[in-house]
């Protein structure tokens, strides 16, 4: 794998660990579809092609800003090609707007609508906060993309997952796999990685914890960040 560099704006929402856990845990096979929504600066879409030079990538984000700098770091990392990146509402899209894809993947915003801290940014309320994307609205986007069985794998704080189990199963998305993430032993779960499949039987394995400060990874990208 290459090493990767990535950009990103100082006045915009920013990566973190939780992109990185969500795309390690992700296992495409070869020639597979992917689509990433709320794909942001392209963490997760870059990572994934950089590490599966066999798949090909769609990410959308609804903010203009977000997606002139995915596609800049698609470009800088040499994955034209590989990704795609469109400006798009994840609520318009249909059945038939894209050819189907293996897996969705998605980053989202954790806060549901005006809570927590306000944010004095929009564009950070945009990719903090339930405004343009709930977890309704990438279940009906899932459904409607995937191939039958494809998967639907994201992460979110560990005290909304029943509410993701409860939805993924109402929109037909079997809940087959999770992943406790803690930030060190002894201490209560931060993060699930969840995974559902469309169409399928049920049978939930939990996966083993990922303890964050144990962990090394083999291709953290380096940040850049603007100037301005």
């Amino acid at each position: 794998m290459k090493k990767l560099t990535i950009h990103q704006s100082e006045n915009a929402h920013r990566f973190s660990l939780d992109s990185i856990l969500l795309a390690e845990n992700i296992f495409p096979k070869k020639n597979n579809r992917i689509l990433d929504l709320g794909c942001g600066c392209g963490i997760i879409s870059i990572l994934l092609a950089n590490k599966n030079p066999d798949i090909t990538i769609v990410g959308i984000d609804i903010q203009e800003s977000s997606i002139l700098i995915a596609k800049q770091n698609v470009l800088k990392n040499k994955l034209k090609g590989k990704v795609n990146i469109l400006c798009k509402d994840m609520r318009t899209i249909k059945g038939d707007t894209f050819k189907k894809f293996h897996k969705v993947v998605c980053n989202p915003p954790f806060r549901k609508k005006n809570s927590g801290r306000k944010n004095t940014s929009k564009t950070i309320a945009i990719a903090r906060e339930e405004i343009f994307c709930t977890i309704d609205d990438i279940m009906k986007v899932s459904r409607k993309v995937l191939i039958n069985l494809g998967e639907l794998i994201v992460i979110y704080p560990a005290e909304r997952i029943g509410e993701i189990i409860i939805k993924m199963n109402n929109y037909n998305l079997e809940t087959k796999e999770m992943i406790p993430i803690y930030s060190k032993n002894n201490s209560n779960a931060k993060w699930f990685i969840i995974k559902g499949r469309l169409n399928a039987k049920p049978g939930l394995i939990v996966k083993a914890p990922v303890y964050t400060d144990q962990l090394t990874f083999s291709a953290v990208p380096k940040e850049e960040n603007d100037e301005e």
